[in-house]
């Protein structure tokens, strides 16, 4: 009878999977679809076209794809007011996640949402995240 070392090999897997970024200031995209998935769809839906009038698009939206800080400070601090997204008025309310999310965490889904749906802007850091203040 063979001897299985599969334990062993589990618990390897587990710790390598399960291990923090080696890199704090990385961006993980696929994490931040899972806080995309976990925490916005409600609002701008799963395939981020929002719902007209009520909440924006999300998909191949210049301000999405814009300033860097901008996105930044909407996703940590939220944004009330009248705006106008893709020629279509808004005056709601999009909540801010700096208290429910962790910088990576805000990071990860800003990288995703700038990198989806048509939207071809670079990915966000930690760093970056954590250098936009009130």
């Amino acid at each position: 009878m063979t001897k299985l070392v599969v334990p062993a090999l589990v618990a390897a897997i587990t710790l390598a999977t399960a291990a923090p970024r080696a890199n704090a200031a990385s961006t993980n995209v696929a994490a931040g679809a899972k806080v995309f998935a976990t925490n916005c769809t409600g609002c701008h839906g799963a395939n981020g076209v929002g719902q007209p009038g009520i909440f924006p698009s999300l998909a191949a939206n210049p301000y999405v794809s814009g300033d860097a800080k901008r996105v930044i400070h909407t996703v940590k601090f939220g944004l009330t007011g009248k705006i106008v997204a893709k020629g279509v008025k808004y005056d709601g309310v999009m909540p801010a996640w700096s208290g429910a999310l962790s910088d990576a965490q805000i990071a990860d889904v800003i990288s995703f949402i700038r990198t989806t749906w048509r939207n071809k802007a670079s990915k966000v850091t930690v760093a970056q995240v954590r250098a936009v203040t009130k």
